[in-house]
Formats: C-alpha cells, structure tokens, sequence
C-alpha cells in the first residue's frame, strides 16, 4: 500500500486534490487542505479563466491559512485578472512589508504596474525581481518583460540592448530574435534591422527565425530580390515554415511576378491549412492579371473561411465593378463597409461604383465619406469634379476643386484641374493666372495638364504664359 502511495507523480496528486475541492464544494462540506494543494487547485481555475471557482478556492484556501504569503500572491492574482489592480496592490505592499525579499511578489508587483501603464514602475519592480533570483529561465523571462516595459516607454535602444544580451546569452532563443525585429519595427529603423540580423545569420547561418526577419526586414526596405533571397534560405532550413512562403509570396507580388506568387502562395496549404488571407493575396494577384474570373473565385473562397473578412467583400466588389456588374458590386462593397465603416478605400470604392450607375448625388456622399476619414487623399477632389462635370457641369466643377483647394493648398493636381475647367468655359484670362501659380510649385505639372486637356495649346494667353515661363526660368 505504501508502495502505491508512493508511486503518485505531482499529476496524480493534483487530479486528487482537484476532486476533493469539487467534492467539497458540491457536497457543501469541509476539507483540509495544505497551501501546496491550494495552490495547484487556484492556478488550475485562474489558467481556465475560472475566476468563481478560483475566488472561492481562494477564500477557504485563506481561511484555513490566513498567514500564507503563497495564498495572498495567488489574490492578488486574481484581483489582477478582475481588473481590480488597486485591490491587488494593497495586497503586495502587505506582503512586501514582511516579505521584502519575495521574488514572486515583485514580480507580480512589476506585472500589475504594467497593467496601470506605469511603465517606470514596472521596470523598477522587474529589476527588483531580477536580482533575487539565480534561475536562468526566471532571470529571462524577466529581462524580456523589462524590454516590453521600455518598449511601453518608447525607449526601443534599452529594450534592444537587452534583448542583444539576452541573444549573446542564447541566441536560439525565438521569442528574443521575433522581439528584437519587433522592437526594430517600433523604432521604425529598417536599416539597423538589417545592419543586425545580416551580421546574425553570418554568425549563426541556421537560424531560420533570423532568416526570415532579415526578410522582413528587406521587404520594408522594399528590397524585394534580397528579401526573396533571406526567405529561400529560411525555406531551405525549414521546408514546412508556412510564413516565409506567404512572406515570399508577398515579395514576389511587389515586384510584379504575380504568376509567380500565386504558386508560391498555395505552398502555405501544404503546411498549414487555407487561410482567408491568403486566398485574398491570391485573389489580388489574379485581379492584377486581369483575371477576373480566378480572381473573384479566391475573395469568395476568403469569404467563405472568414465572413468578417472585409478586403475579401472589397475584392469582390472591385472585380464585379471591373466586369461591369454593378448591382453586384455595390453589394460587395456594402458588406465591406458595414465590417469597416471608417475604412476610406471602401467608401472611394462605393463612391466609383454609384457614379458608374448615374447615382450621382449617393456617389458624392461616398466620396465625402472619403474626405471625413482621409483628408489627406489627393485624388478624391479630383474624382468628385470629374463625376459631377460628367453628369452636371463645369461650373459646379470647379466649385468642388476650389473646395479642395482650401483643404489641400499645397495639392497641385487641384490646378492643373481648374486650369483645364476655366479653359473649358472660355476664361483664359483666369485659366492663366492659375497655370501661373501651377507652373512656380510644379513645373511637371505641366505635361499632366496638357495631357488631360490637349486643348490647352489652343489658347493664345496660355501659349504666352508657358512661353514666357520657360524664358525666364530657363524650362
């Protein structure tokens, strides 16, 4: 018999306890149990997000051994997941004024200031923690929480410089190498990315992880050949790594080789099963060819996986509009909006597809829509012109392109508009002065305008302002 007690592993003793406390709790009785047992039955309710279950077990856990700094820790945990980190700290403070050597409970303290945003606090506690603790795993996993807390405070070189450390410590460590890309990228320095993870793979050629953020990295840059380059040799490491095939495909798609990409794609279905997104970028690849018909298969087949997926609904609608199926498109494009309201590339879409129709009032109430969530789009003033001088009149026209005038001064594309508007309506006297102005912040403008209106070289007064221009500004 003592044999068999004795043959128990932590498992057996865990499923044990867990019964009992069910039992206990179902019978309504009262058991013993040691803080140990305690705590295993806490963390298995707070890791189930339990948070009834763990509360009571908390309370009779502290009931029966009110002085147990272990039991206070698991409170304070729990008064953490509630979103109550006042209560939590009042905890701590308790603890850490008996206590003030306590590892665990600086470092739940660091965690709970975190979730306050007090940054700075959190790293004090971290650091704090660190120096009470020899476990190499706890002293990293601290190290990589400081490095989050100074990435909180924007302070990306003192995360980097740990996150290096913490690599030179051991640098087949994923989380660190994914983090140190991250970090990179917060800080909006592609080019040190680089500079990092090129002299990495020299040191450490198969690392696959560093690979493919030297990859990523490249594509940022939108040093597309090189990019493909780090993904063939993370490939070659990690034949099944689904990522750096769609990131290939990616690189592929922006350098024009759609054909390319799509296969490319498809390699992920082979390590991981189809995605929504991937199907949307093979879709898209297929709409760049002009095949519309593959094209709107794969954004149904997206849509299908992930109905909530709204690029999907907008291919869709993109590739009915192209194959002049309006009714279709707008329907498509609708469903995108309502997943993405405040999305300004839907209502542009929405807007094009109204106007196609002769709905020109709607499409204009789309377009602004446009404005409200991007005022900075250069081209919206220009497509609300043109709709209107389509369907109404010139002189409506350039009210809209003086409004987007007044909006967007420093938009020249608005000139060479009303430039061509006024020449439309016979006012070369004020279509020069405007070509003035165009001519003095964008002389290459020019072209543009001549471009969209051959007429232009019709006019005496014009031929006399691009004449004189080119004279006195040696043009």
């Amino acid at each position: 018999m003592e044999d068999s007690f004795d043959s128990y592993d932590e498992e057996d003793d865990f499923v044990a306890s867990l019964s009992k406390f069910e039992q206990m709790l179902k019978r309504n009785e009262s058991y013993f149990f040691d803080v140990e047992e305690f705590e295993s039955v806490i963390d298995h309710y707070l890791d189930r997000n339990d948070l009834e279950k763990a509360k009571k077990a908390i309370q009779i856990g502290l009931h029966q051994h009110p002085t147990s700094t272990a039991l206070k820790l698991k409170q304070a945990y729990y008064y953490a997941g509630m979103h109550q980190p006042n209560k939590a700290l009042e905890i701590l403070n308790a603890i850490e004024y008996l206590e003030p050597f306590n590892f665990e409970l600086f470092s739940v303290k660091a965690g709970i200031y975190s979730q306050l945003r007090k940054h700075n606090k959190s790293v004090e506690y971290f650091f704090k923690a660190l120096k009470l603790t020899d476990d190499r795993a706890e002293k990293t996993n601290i190290l990589i929480n400081i490095a989050f807390e100074y990435e909180n405070l924007s302070q990306f070189d003192k995360a980097i410089e740990i996150l290096k450390e913490l690599l030179n410590d051991n640098p087949e460590n994923e989380t660190v190498i994914y983090e140190l890309a991250f970090c990179y990228n917060l800080k909006n320095d592609v080019d040190g990315c680089i500079e990092f993870f090129k002299s990495f793979v020299d040191e450490h050629p198969y690392s696959f992880s560093a690979w493919y953020n030297l990859g990523t990295a490249y594509n940022r840059a939108e040093l597309y050949e090189r990019a493909l380059e780090a993904y063939d040799f993370t490939i070659a490491i990690k034949e099944d790594f689904a990522s750096a095939y769609f990131n290939k495909g990616n690189s592929l798609a922006l350098l024009g080789e759609y054909e390319r990409a799509i296969e490319t794609y498809r390699e992920t279905f082979n390590y991981e099963d189809p995605d929504a997104t991937t199907y949307y970028y093979i879709g898209e690849c297929y709409e760049k060819l002009n095949n519309l018909k593959e094209a709107q298969a794969n954004y149904y087949k997206a849509t299908k996986i992930d109905d909530l997926h709204a690029d999907a609904w907008a291919g869709l609608a993109v590739v009915s509009e192209m194959d002049s199926k309006f009714q279709s498109a707008m329907y498509y494009i609708k469903k995108a909006i309502e997943l993405d309201h405040e999305n300004s590339e839907y209502w542009y879409i929405y807007g094009d597809v109204l106007s196609k129709v002769g709905l020109v009032d709607e499409s204009i109430i789309a377009y602004y829509k446009v404005v409200e969530f991007d005022p900075e789009n250069e081209d919206i003033y220009l497509d609300i012109a043109e709709v209107v001088r389509d369907y109404e009149n010139v002189e409506k026209s350039i009210l809209y392109i003086c409004e987007g005038l007044e909006k967007q001064p420093d938009n020249y594309l608005l000139y060479v508009r009303l430039v061509a508007y006024l020449l439309m309506l016979g006012k070369e006297h004020e279509a020069a002065q405007n070509l003035v102005t165009l001519l003095d912040n964008d002389l290459e403008l020019l072209a543009e305008l001549i471009e969209f209106y051959p007429e232009t070289t019709n006019f005496p007064r014009i031929l006399d302002v691009i004449e004189n221009y080119k004279r006195n500004n040696e043009f």
